[in-house]
């Protein structure tokens, strides 16, 4: 049993028996579709009018069900919004009920899902009636030339640190609002390193800011973090999550894809180096500048890029090679929209959208571009990849591929053999057992039976190591294979596709061109070069500094992850159902600003970082607590929990058990059925330790549905799901969470590794533990309570396990860990401030 403190160390000493199961725990947590609009639109409209409407559609409703309309699904009585097992439309498409449709066969285990998402999430169904109007590029703001307005004149004119904010402050003294006070700085310097390095300030570096009074001191602070590696692990995760990065694909199931970490490398490494935002997207699209139509490098430098369009949650399974194709494409159009210009493309797969100008025609314009582009391989049996590209190899490299194939030949042919053999000595022995308990109960046939048993035992545990099946395929996962990456290629023939009537690849319409936006309209659209299939057009297109979406739903980004908000908080929608932009003079400041530096992501974060709004504390002032509660004007720095990926790292750093190691392969070399991460084997199937579990998260693999059991702090606290793209991360906080971190095994050990590391500096007493603990989690300096409150809790503990008679080896040790315990699950702790 574990003995663990109150999260309020004053109350003393509390038992927690919980015995929670963290498969009850996780089972549910998945975070909400960010934008249930166009999820809707692009992913369950089709399936609804291709798969159901030829039946229960607008002309024929047999049985009286209609599927295709709000007021017909809801008549049909077939969805019971929030429950998907209880739902009759589930049940039929799952085979399970009564009824089984479609009648000509089951669906894809894709569509299934999706349905099943769609309904868990609420059935939500947007209103499309005829009050709905499409805006006009003319009118809508996000379609104006980006502009580059003079700061505001404001009153305080000692309060401003730079033009940001000028900006702000003139929205405040606008309303009447006084900004808080500047935050002190230790929360400064915590809240900066976090934000920019996913990490928590070491002892030195507080001391030194501290020591520091210099007028530079923060600045110099800022210039640090900004040259630091850590900087591309914290924003390239950012980056991760509006694409549909993972190290497997299938959606909702978990096919390896061994080179998956060269994409996540490439970003790391993107935003490390300051790339050029405008280069970095177009690599993304279209790969190294030069490599032209179906063309490759010959050093094949930059292909990792478009492993942006490559990896994603793409459905195999299907027969249907026709509509697997054009919903891969469908995602990579929609991705595209979302992630560099902030528009909801996908919409407009089966309609003209009914909200932005984007019509039907347009879109598979874009389509187009993508299915003259190999991604995803498919044959016509339903088999199918992701598009690999060799990478040059030396002579030596050939030849030592050539032996570990002899090699690995061998032992497939061994293991096979041995399969077979232990296959049917286990069949005989169960087929002796079975005999045995159909016989009538004696001591001779109980001592046979318990004999057979055991020899069966033996027989398993045996062939689980030397030939069973899951070893088996474990050795053909380790096929040796010579290096390649996930990228994108031109066909050898692009063309323009036909419009999917209703986004069924069946029923096929009039031609598109290939093209981009007419509503995005800032000079003469780019000529699409027929013998390649436009990407490079449509990349330098999306990348052109005239481009009037592109840098402010960059610079928004960047915004949303410093303050928590965006200055338009619909970060991947930009269009008429998105936010408006609460100040949309200072997001094109910060977007105009952008691109005069050369579009340097870092120099854009440290105009923003080093403004004094930024600096804020946290504690606001009672005119803006009064009149602006929901702090859009920014009066007051946003507390916030710190996103997953922070709370997992900053906790191995605590401890002192964080591997710096960086880059690589992320997936184990076992993971058998891709559930539980396994241990690692040599070739001689020595097990070693999973080299890479205790890098930082970002190095870590993502999986597709639930993350894997040493990382499965991911499944509660609201990890991007993969196959999703999530500009805006939607934050939980519920009763399961707080049950984890007081009886995860994860945070059990790094607080006893924490308590050892204290306990270990002998020339400390435990005050000074208590002041070292709490500069090194909570990253300020002890107080007289902290200390008092420690003391006590220690003691209370110790006495707690000797009046309980617990089972320990060193009582200081654990009353240690349980006081670290508590400090690494407190709001505190968890919270960046």
């Amino acid at each position: 049993m574990y003995l663990t403190g109150s999260i309020f160390p004053s109350a003393g000493v509390t038992v927690a028996r919980f015995g929670v199961s963290l498969a009850i725990l996780v089972c549910g947590l998945r975070g909400q579709t960010p934008d249930p609009s166009a999820f809707f639109e692009s992913k369950i409209r089709p399936i609804l009018v291709t798969r159901c409407g030829s039946c229960h559609g607008d002309k024929v409703q047999l049985g009286g069900k209609q599927l295709t309309s709000k007021d017909g699904m809801h008549r049909s009585g077939v969805v019971m919004a929030g429950d998907a097992d209880a739902s009759p439309l589930v049940q039929a498409v799952r085979y399970t009920g009564k009824t089984k449709m479609p009648p000509s066969g089951k669906l894809p285990d894709g569509e299934i899902q999706l349905l099943e998402k769609w309904i868990a999430e609420g059935a939500f169904w947007p209103d499309t009636d005829a009050k709905a109007k499409t805006i006009s590029a003319a009118a809508h703001w996000a379609f104006q030339p980006v502009k580059n307005p003079a700061a505001p004149v404001v009153k305080d004119t000692a309060w401003a640190h730079s033009e940001i904010d000028r900006f702000i402050l003139a929205k405040l003294e606008e309303k009447g609002i006084k900004p808080a006070a500047d935050a002190n700085k230790y929360a400064l310097l915590r809240r900066a390193t976090l934000d920019l390095t996913g990490l928590l300030p070491t002892r030195a570096e507080i001391e030194a800011f501290v020591k520091d009074s210099s007028p530079e001191a923060f600045e110099k602070v800022v210039d640090r973090l900004l040259a630091s590696p850590s900087f591309g692990d914290r924003w390239g995760r950012h980056w991760l999550d509006i694409t549909y990065y993972a190290d497997t694909t299938g959606y909702g199931r978990r096919i390896p894809l061994p080179e998956a970490w060269r994409y996540r490398d490439y970003v790391i490494d993107s935003f490390n180096d300051d790339k050029p935002y405008n280069q970095f997207v177009e690599e993304q699209l279209a790969g190294p500048k030069g490599e032209g139509g179906k063309k490759r490098r010959k050093d094949a430098t930059g292909q990792e890029a478009t492993g942006f369009l490559v990896l994603g949650p793409w459905s195999w399974g299907s027969y249907d090679r026709a509509q697997t194709l054009l919903d891969a494409a469908d995602l990579q159009v929609d991705m595209v929209g979302r992630t560099f210009l902030g528009l909801t493309l996908g919409c407009a797969r089966c309609h003209d959208h009914k909200f932005d100008p984007i019509p039907n025609k347009e879109y598979y314009g874009l389509i187009g571009m993508f299915l003259s582009t190999k991604t995803v391989t498919m044959n016509n049996f339903g088999d199918g990849g992701v598009n690999m590209v060799p990478l040059p190899i030396s002579t030596e490299t050939a030849k030592r591929y050539a032996e570990e194939m002899e090699q690995y030949d061998r032992r497939v042919a061994a293991a096979e053999v041995a399969e077979k053999g232990y296959a049917k000595e286990r069949e005989e022995v169960q087929k002796r057992i079975t005999e045995l308990k159909a016989k009538p109960k004696s001591g001779e046939n109980d001592a046979a039976l318990k004999a057979a048993e055991e020899q069966l035992t033996a027989l398993k545990a045996k062939s689980e190591y030397a030939g069973d099946k899951q070893i088996l395929e474990f050795i053909k996962y380790k096929k040796p294979r010579l290096p390649f990456v996930y990228a994108a290629e031109d066909f050898d023939m692009p063309q323009d596709t036909r419009i999917a009537l209703r986004g069924d690849a069946h029923q096929l319409g009039a031609f598109a061109p290939r093209g981009v936006l007419s509503a995005v309209n800032w000079g003469k659209p780019p000529s699409i070069d027929p013998n390649s299939s436009g990407r490079r057009e449509l990349a330098e297109w999306i990348a052109n500094e005239k481009n009037p979406l592109t840098a402010r739903v960059y610079v928004n980004r960047l915004w949303h992850h410093l303050f928590g908000d965006g200055i338009v908080g619909s970060t991947e929608n930009f269009g008429a159902r998105g936010d408006a932009p609460t100040h949309p003079e200072l997001l094109d400041h910060l977007a105009s600003h952008l691109v005069a530096n050369g579009w340097s992501t870092k120099k854009t974060i440290r105009e923003i970082v080093l403004s004094r709004v930024y600096q804020l504390s946290s504690t606001g002032t009672p005119s803006s607590l009064e009149l602006d509660p929901d702090n859009k004007l920014l009066a007051r720095a946003n507390r916030r929990r710190m996103e997953v990926e922070t709370i997992r790292d900053t906790m191995l750093q605590a401890s002192g058990n964080l591997d710096a190691g960086r880059g690589g392969p992320s997936l184990p070399l076992t993971e058998q059925n891709m559930h539980t991460i396994g241990p690692f084997f040599l070739e001689d199937d020595t097990i070693i330790e999973d080299p890479i579990k205790n890098r930082r998260t970002v190095y870590q693999p993502v999986m597709r549905s639930s993350q894997m059991a040493p990382i499965d702090i991911l499944n509660l606290f609201d990890f991007k799901d993969p196959d999703q793209v999530v500009g805006t991360r939607i934050p939980t906080v519920v009763p399961t969470q707080t049950l984890y971190l007081l009886n995860a095994p994860f945070v059990k050990e790094e607080a006893a590794l924490l308590a050892k590391r204290l306990l270990a500096d002998k020339s400390m007493n435990d005050e000074a533990r208590v002041s070292a603990l709490m500069l090194d989690a909570l990253n300020r300096p002890a107080t007289p309570r902290d200390i008092a409150q420690a003391a006590e809790f220690i003691a209370k503990t110790k006495d707690g396990i000797a009046t309980a008679k617990l089972p320990t080896t060193d009582a200081t040790q654990d009353a240690w860990a349980r006081y670290c315990h508590v400090v690494l699950v407190s709001s505190e702790f968890l919270y960046r401030r």
